[in-house]
């Protein structure tokens, strides 16, 4: 029997307790057997902060923290060490997945993203919004209805989801307390290598 895979794939910038509570209800909430983390290489149109070797230990850090919560991630590194900066998109990166697991992957996403879809590269005869499975994550501050997309699932998720990678990442700079916006052994690597300061 196949499985039902989601792809994961975001800067996680660094990685926050909100990519963690996506994970575990993904799993736990739908019928996804696996979610795939696939980070993105780092673009020199976004500013990382912190050097691609420090940033891969970081993830991989966090990966572990999932894999003791018993939660069915894997760690795909391809688009990590790909260096194709230029022009990554969700169609490259369904491509890859479709050829390597034979079969489409559902792909995860905040719901903000959905209104930029139609702009995106290679989206060639709608397929992202039409044919491409989606699972939208919501935010509390975007107002979401599906309209002009098919294809996907919206996932309730009961915990305020206003964390972000940016909200972190601020807050680090500013030594301000990051618990419960980090897990405890991400927290503990960014603070042992002073990381984003």
């Amino acid at each position: 029997m196949k499985e039902n895979i989601a792809i994961y794939w975001w800067a996680f910038n660094p990685p926050t307790i909100a990519h963690q509570i996506v994970i575990k209800t993904v799993l736990t909430s739908t019928k996804i057997d696996k979610v795939i983390l696939t980070p993105d290489w780092q673009r020199l149109d976004k500013n990382y902060w912190i050097s691609h070797q420090k940033r891969r230990e970081l993830l991989e850090t966090f990966y572990r923290s999932l894999l003791k919560m018993w939660l069915n991630v894997e760690f795909c590194d391809h688009f990590l060490e790909w260096r194709n900066w230029q022009n990554t998109t969700t169609m490259q990166v369904n491509d890859f997945f479709t050829k390597k697991l034979w079969d489409s992957p559902w792909h995860i996403f905040w719901v903000d993203v959905s209104k930029r879809m139609p702009t995106w590269e290679w989206n060639v005869n709608r397929y992202v919004e039409t044919n491409l499975k989606k699972i939208f994550i919501p935010r509390w501050w975007y107002q979401f209805n599906g309209e002009n997309l098919e294809n996907f699932m919206l996932l309730e998720i009961d915990v305020l989801m206003n964390i972000s990678s940016t909200m972190a990442r601020e807050m680090i700079r500013n030594k301000q307390l990051v618990h419960g916006i980090l897990s405890e052994k991400v927290r503990e690597f960014i603070e042992k290598n002073w990381l984003y300061k």
